[in-house]
């Protein structure tokens, strides 16, 4: 949402907004998904990819900052039983959430043998 201290929409599968998040964060729970993001959008995770350009890094900067409050925002509604109980995988989705709010691990899942390792064994607890 704009503002992450908007309330959880109300947890019902014919609320557009709830089965948008629903669909999200279930798929953070797949490791080549949050490989394609590291790839493929690598300034939600805090990952540079320029080195001269301060413009650009101020804006990587700014778009990791509220991506991180976006996923700690579903993170703190995700946990709970209300809406938990619509996730087919609870326990790797809300792993992935977890892990998520680690800014180091944001920006290590750009490595291979990172993704690698979760495919082989799960998001692991910590």
């Amino acid at each position: 949402p704009a503002d992450p201290n908007q309330q959880p929409p109300s947890a019902n599968l014919a609320n557009p907004r709830f089965t948008l998040e629903l669909e999200f964060v279930s798929s953070l729970a797949n490791p080549y998904y949050l490989s394609h993001l590291a790839v493929n959008y690598p300034g939600l995770l805090g990952i540079s990819t320029s080195t001269d350009d301060e413009d650009t890094d101020s804006t990587l900067s700014a778009d990791a900052q509220a991506f991180a409050a976006y996923l700690a925002y579903l993170y703190s509604y995700w946990k709970t039983p209300e809406y938990s109980q619509f996730l087919t995988h609870p326990g790797a989705t809300l792993r992935a959430l977890k892990l998520l709010q680690q800014e180091t691990f944001r920006r290590d899942i750009i490595r291979p043998q990172v993704i690698e390792a979760l495919a082989g064994t799960g998001i692991p607890d910590e």
